[in-house]
């Protein structure tokens, strides 16, 4: 029976393992996480009466991997989809908070009329995005930035004040180094196959595509494409553990990883103060204490589903050029403070379901969000819960202060932003060091030379947000090709 170690216990770990239980059920494998529970940064908090995302808080089902797995999993009525009243998102303007233009979608105007009469933009500005329609192709394939793509079409002025806070809030990256190509490749090939933005807009339209109208009915966002667990997505993180048959050990951080032979692996690794080892198949979970110590074991395939950087420090001894490629993917850290407010404090002007902050602003937050007006079921109806995102390669500086100094900021932002008065009711502060990869321009051409050079190890596996998309249905995509490379790798190896 060929063993198979999984290292990293979030979203990819925790998918790969559930389709390689499908495609090769004769195989043994075994998680590995250094954390004391599943799910990575996908993480829930339950502090009654309130649930917290410390993480992403749903997903896109316009790419259908999640969904479907869902689907598979026979969970999809524990998904719910988000509220239909307050279903605008926002941005600042002059430090006051204004509607996003009907349709814009991250970068695409779908709705002329509300681009015409929006007080976002000048009417300079608003003319300049009307003239994308006459702006020519680009003839280069060579990658370029997304302020750089953003400026060439709709202009400055519409990529400071729109582009870039939507851009920003949704990968906490910079958009004069975000690649074009790995993060909205939709709008190079719309730009190639309509001649621009305005263009696929008015060609969706003839076609009267669902997608199409969803887009040109949403605000900033097409909101009936989401869906979240009711119970949050730490839930449903562990709903995928229970549902595999294999060892997962928590606590235990790989350490050490090296080629026995052409087909076997052999790793070594740290056991922290508590170790929980348990077959998830059972109904609950055995738990034993441990003294802190080592680990090894030996096995016929490897799968890194963690952080590039992590991989490419287990791999530097025995993979030195993937692991040098690897290093070149560099992370963003962050923060998120989860406030919960007085509902009646909170204008009804300005609920919405997020805010971004343009960094013209100079203020201290990249981005808003109103999660317990998205779905139900986060906090009593009294109480509005609001998530403060900070940091981000836009604003690194501000993770070296303390969790005091963060929340007195995200205080500040909202007192500012939405007209409260009084203390939170309650908050909490997370903060997710180095955990979100940043796509800079050349990183297709960098993951396509990545992954030729691990082509050549059919029993080893790269898997994760850093390579092919950072949301979570291309995780799911992702880890499952990885499962099925895998067990075509160990039948043609048995054989």
């Amino acid at each position: 029976m060929p063993k198979i170690a999984i290292i990293g216990a979030g979203i990819s770990g925790l998918t790969t393992a559930w389709y390689l239980q499908k495609l090769a059920p004769w195989a043994q494998v075994t998680l590995f996480d250094s954390a004391s529970q599943v799910g990575g940064v996908i993480q829930t908090q339950y502090s009654d009466p309130f649930l917290i995302e410390l993480g992403a808080d749903n997903f896109a089902t316009l790419v259908p991997d999640a969904i479907q797995m869902v689907e598979e999993m026979g969970i999809r009525d524990e998904f719910i989809s988000p509220k239909t009243d307050h279903r605008i998102a926002q941005v600042v303007r002059d430090g006051k908070v204004i509607p996003i233009p009907n349709g814009f979608s991250l970068m695409q105007p779908t709705r002329l009329s509300s681009v015409m009469t929006t007080r976002v933009l000048s009417v300079a500005g608003r003319l300049r995005v009307m003239a994308e329609y006459f702006v020519a192709r680009r003839n280069s394939v060579e990658d370029e930035s997304v302020e750089s793509f953003a400026i060439r079409r709709l202009g400055r002025e519409c990529f400071e004040r729109l582009v870039e806070p939507i851009v920003g809030g949704i990968f906490t990256a910079r958009a004069e180094t975000l690649s074009m190509k790995a993060a909205m490749p939709q709008f190079l090939e719309m730009e190639q196959k309509h001649g621009g933005l305005i263009r696929g807009a008015l060609a969706k339209r003839k076609s009267q595509a669902s997608a199409s109208v969803s887009a040109r009915l949403a605000t900033g966002a097409r909101y009936d494409q989401f869906l979240a667990p009711k119970k949050g997505m730490g839930w449903w993180m562990k709903r995928i553990a229970q549902d595999l048959r294999c060892t997962v050990h928590l606590s235990q951080r790989v350490t050490k990883l090296e080629e026995v032979d052409e087909s076997k692996w052999r790793l070594w690794g740290q056991t922290f103060e508590q170790k929980v080892e348990h077959l998830l198949g059972k109904s609950k979970p055995t738990t034993d204490p441990a003294i802190d110590g080592t680990f090894d074991g030996t096995f016929d395939a490897i799968v890194l589903a963690i952080p590039s950087s992590r991989a490419a420090d287990l791999l530097q001894a025995t993979r030195p050029k993937l692991s040098s490629l690897l290093q070149r993917i560099p992370y963003a850290s962050s923060a998120v403070a989860v406030l919960a407010i007085k509902r009646s404090e909170i204008p009804q002007d300005r609920m919405c379901f997020g805010i971004v902050v343009p960094k013209l602003e100079r203020r201290d937050s990249l981005a808003i969000s109103l999660s317990s007006e998205k779905y139900e079921g986060r906090c009593p109806d009294d109480v509005v819960l609001v998530r403060v995102f900070m940091g981000g390669a836009v604003r690194p500086e501000l993770l070296d202060k303390s969790d005091d100094a963060l929340l007195e900021i995200a205080r500040k932002e909202v007192r500012e932003l939405l007209g409260v008065t009084s203390l939170p009711r309650w908050e909490t502060l997370v903060r997710w060091p180095a955990a979100m990869p940043q796509y800079m321009v050349g990183h297709t051409e960098l993951i396509k030379e990545l992954f030729t050079e691990a082509a050549n190890d059919p029993t080893l596996q790269l898997t994760g947000n850093a390579y092919n998309g950072v949301g979570i249905p291309q995780c799911i995509r992702m880890a499952r090709k990885s499962a099925e490379h895998l067990a075509s790798a160990l039948v043609n190896q048995g054989n």
